[in-house]
């Protein structure tokens, strides 16, 4: 079989081709002698996918316009600090610059997403002949789409028409022609040039399946939604409804930045708009609102909304509750009577004796857990069709598919969503018991619907909520932390000032620990990171110092940036302290954090968005705007963040 070294070679004389020094011949007839000397070989087989029925001109159009969406997404990954590269997709670059870090994330996308003709453009730096990846990772491409000589053949055409379909618009769009195929689409306005290949892609002789324009219409439409380019969003679902129009998740991306503002009656409209069009609003849909609802400071209006899920749950018939005239109270209460660990429906006037967590959010009518009448009306509309008895006639919904009908029950992100804010909002009693709750109805009501793919019952996801639920209370209960072998460092001699421990911090920045190190009684990493949290708040560096120096192997990126919080905690709480701002003789306090970073750098370890945007954070509070412009400068020369649009929000 083709390997990766191969593709080398057949990279480097494509680039001769482009440069003219060869003839095109000269690939076929490379090909022809390496089949001849058993290099490629057919035992791989051509993965399917769902534009396999295209013609090649089409599946080129898709690719164009898949490459301006995946642009526009590296694009926004840089502008909120959170481009890396191409993390987890088997792709290595070991060397420096943005242009080739974006190019690496550009490949594993298209890697990862069935784009032949756009890889093979991204694999060779047209400009130094250089290839960016790995021949491991070249293996990989050549086992996916190279593994056959009809599979060589489309790859090759689909690169070489989707080359020129860029360069062309970079010639149309600018006037001068350029051979840079990465500098065509980074200069390109993405926006623009995907609308009007969708476009055309829909106008082709023969007509390319609804689902694949709709599919691509919406990711361009997240992307301008992900852009805050809520206009485009629109126009691309106004000149794509009646593709659209039964899509819930066409309807989620214009409703997500109306109830992050909690704008209430932005979202009621969608919702109208969706039963008009007869589309059922799905768990994204619901999780959406919740989470506009708790980030705004309403999260017990999102905890009632969350419990008339509870509407869709199998319901006790009447006459197991009510027995010749007489409440068989057992029945109502589930606590006793519920062996199998089936949470039933609530029953209006019969709430159960001691309701749980859940029941109370439901059957709480306080301000504080009134939400907009629409959603409830609309829910209970739902449910009550959902339940319609077998006596009218129609189909039980009830039935072996009913997995696959039930309106709405909640997923893992919503259960993770709303136990996060939970967690947030110090409200460890219901966090706890929302746990509790789940796992016990886990395996019956909820691993179906929690996108892990896995089976009923499957507890794979329950146990990444009780990671998360671990952290949150290892954050708020120092008994659990001291349970953990982390509590706090109690010595009443050792000074609590960060300035008196600043050459240890830049000793441990500095020295990596052994690779063989393994320590005994290791917390959870999130255990130990809530922890930190909740000793940085507090100031304590003493104590996030001496942990870290306790557990080296979980000194990530996420632990330093709990230390610089602390040691900006005790800069704010201290303003008039001189030596909080003059730490050592030689540095202030910014000097000294930039040192730590640039220490931390060369162990593989780099400042993100988070940590560089609370130490803008704290100069703003301290009205001190030359740190800023030092920590800006700094991030542009040293770094890969720049300084983004949250940024600026600090500072404004």
């Amino acid at each position: 079989m083709i390997t990766g070294f191969w593709l080398i070679r057949l990279l480097h004389r494509l680039q001769k081709i482009h440069r003219g020094q060869i003839p095109s011949t000269g690939v076929l007839s490379w090909l022809a002698h390496m089949s001849s000397s058993n290099h490629l070989g057919y035992a791989a087989q051509r993965s399917s996918h769902h534009t396999d029925a295209l013609s090649i001109e089409q599946r080129a159009r898709v690719e164009l316009v898949l490459a301006h969406i995946y642009v526009l997404q590296v694009k926004r990954e840089i502008a909120r600090g959170l481009h890396t590269g191409a993390r987890g997709k088997k792709v290595s670059w070991n060397s420096a610059g943005d242009m080739r870090a974006t190019q690496v994330a550009l490949i594993g996308k298209a890697f990862n997403h069935e784009c032949p003709g756009l890889l093979l453009n991204l694999l060779l730096d047209w400009n130094t002949g250089a290839t960016l990846v790995s021949t491991q990772f070249l293996d990989n491409v050549c086992a996916k789409y190279l593994a056959d000589s009809a599979r060589i053949r489309d790859s090759l055409d689909a690169g070489r028409q989707v080359y020129a379909l860029v360069i062309s618009e970079a010639w149309v769009n600018r006037g001068s022609r350029t051979t840079g195929f990465i500098d065509a689409l980074w200069a390109a306005d993405n926006f623009e040039m995907a609308t009007r290949a969708l476009a055309e892609l829909q106008q082709l002789e023969g007509g390319v399946g609804g689902s694949i324009i709709s599919s691509l219409a919406i990711q361009l439409m997240q992307c301008a939604s992900m852009a805050s380019n809520m206009p485009v969003a629109s126009q691309i679902f106004d000149r794509y409804r009646l593709l659209l129009n039964r899509s819930p998740a066409a309807y989620n991306i214009l409703m997500h930045p109306k109830a992050l503002a909690y704008d209430i009656p932005g979202v009621v409209a969608i919702l109208k708009r969706m039963r008009i069009n007869d589309v059922c609003p799905d768990s994204v849909t619901w999780t959406t609102i919740m989470n506009g609802m708790c980030i705004n400071g309403r999260i017990e209006a999102a905890m009632k909304l969350f419990a008339l899920h509870l509407d869709f749950l199998p319901q006790r018939r009447s006459n197991d509750v009510v027995s010749n005239g007489v409440v068989n109270k057992d029945v109502v209460n589930n606590d006793v009577v519920n062996k199998d660990n089936v949470l039933y429906a609530p029953m209006r006037g019969f709430m159960p004796a001691v309701p749980n967590l859940w029941q109370q959010w439901y059957a709480n009518n306080t301000k504080s857990y009134s939400i907009h009448s629409y959603f409830a009306n609309l829910l209970r509309g739902m449910a009550a069709h959902y339940h319609e008895p077998l006596a009218s006639g129609r189909r039980s919904r009830r039935s072996a598919d009913s997995l696959i009908t039930v309106p709405w029950l909640p997923t893992l992100a919503t259960h993770k969503m709303l136990l996060k804010h939970l967690g947030r909002a110090h409200r460890i009693q219901e966090l706890t018991a929302y746990y509790a709750l789940l796992k016990q109805y886990w395996p019956h009501q909820y691993s179906q619907w929690s996108g892990s793919r896995g089976r009923a019952g499957d507890d794979s996801g329950l146990r990444g909520v009780e990671r998360l639920v671990r952290g949150y209370l290892a954050q708020n209960m120092p008994e659990l932390r001291n349970a953990y072998g982390l509590g706090s460092d109690v010595c009443a001699d050792a000074s609590p000032h960060y300035y008196d421990y600043c050459e240890r911090i830049l000793d441990l920045a500095s020295k990596p620990y052994a690779l063989d190190y393994i320590a005994r009684n290791r917390p959870d990493r999130i255990v130990f990171n809530k922890s930190l949290v909740a000793y940085a708040l507090d100031g304590d560096i003493r104590t996030v110092l001496s942990l870290m120096e306790k557990h080296p192997e979980l000194s990530d990126i996420a632990t330093w940036t709990e230390l610089v919080r602390c040691v900006l905690t005790q800069i704010q709480a201290s303003p008039g302290d001189v030596r909080m701002l003059q730490p050592l003789a030689s540095a202030d306090w910014l000097a000294f954090i930039l040192d730590l970073e640039q220490r931390l750098a060369l162990r593989g370890i780099r400042f993100t968005q988070v940590t560089f945007g609370q130490v803008i954070q704290s100069a703003v509070q301290r009205s001190d705007f030359s740190a800023v412009l030092r920590i800006v400068e700094h991030m542009s020369t040293n770094t890969s963040v720049r300084f983004n649009i949250d940024m600026l929000r600090m500072v404004l």
